[in-house]
C-alpha cells in the first residue's frame, strides 16, 4: 500500500493516513498519524462512544510532549487500513475531537513493515501477514 505524506501547510508534511474503525455495525472515518514513538495506538474517546465500544476500567496514564498527563482505557476494535482489517486494543482518550489518531508499535508496526520517505512524500506498508503468507 502506497499513501502520500499530508500537507497540513506548504511547509509542514506529515505520514498521516485515512483510517476507518469499527464496532459491530457501527463504523468511524478518521486520520491517524503514524508514529513510531508511541507504544500504542490512540484515539478520541469520543470514538469509543459514537462505536459503543466498551473500555475497560483500568486507567492508562499517557505522558507526552506537555508535563501534563491524559488519562485513556483500552477498548477492542476493528482497524480498517485501505482494506486490510483486523482486531486491535486501542487507547481511548480526550485528545480532541479534531486530533489526528495516532498509529503505534502495537496494532500498527506489529502488523506492517513501515517505509517512510520524506523526500519523496511517500509512505509504504507492507502487510506481515502478506509476507508470511509469501513465505510458506
Amino acid at each position: 500500500m502506497i499513501f502520500r505524506y499530508l500537507e497540513i501547510t506548504p511547509t509542514i508534511l506529515r505520514p498521516i493516513i485515512p483510517i476507518t474503525l469499527k464496532a459491530g455495525n457501527k463504523f468511524v472515518l478518521n486520520s491517524a498519524l503514524i508514529d513510531s514513538g508511541a507504544d500504542h495506538c490512540i484515539f478520541d474517546i469520543e470514538i469509543a462512544k459514537s462505536l459503543g465500544t466498551p473500555l475497560q476500567p483500568k486507567k492508562i496514564s499517557l505522558k507526552g510532549l506537555s508535563r501534563e498527563k491524559v488519562n485513556g482505557y483500552l477498548g477492542k476494535v476493528e482497524l480498517n487500513i485501505n482494506g486490510t482489517s483486523y482486531d486491535i486494543f486501542a487507547i481511548f482518550a480526550p485528545i480532541g475531537e479534531f486530533a489526528y489518531g495516532i498509529l503505534g508499535q502495537k496494532g500498527f508496526f506489529d502488523r506492517f513493515d513501515v517505509k517512510l520517505s520524506y523526500n519523496k512524500q511517500i509512505i509504504e506498508l507492507e502487510s506481515i501477514t502478506n509476507k508470511l503468507l509469501q513465505l510458506k
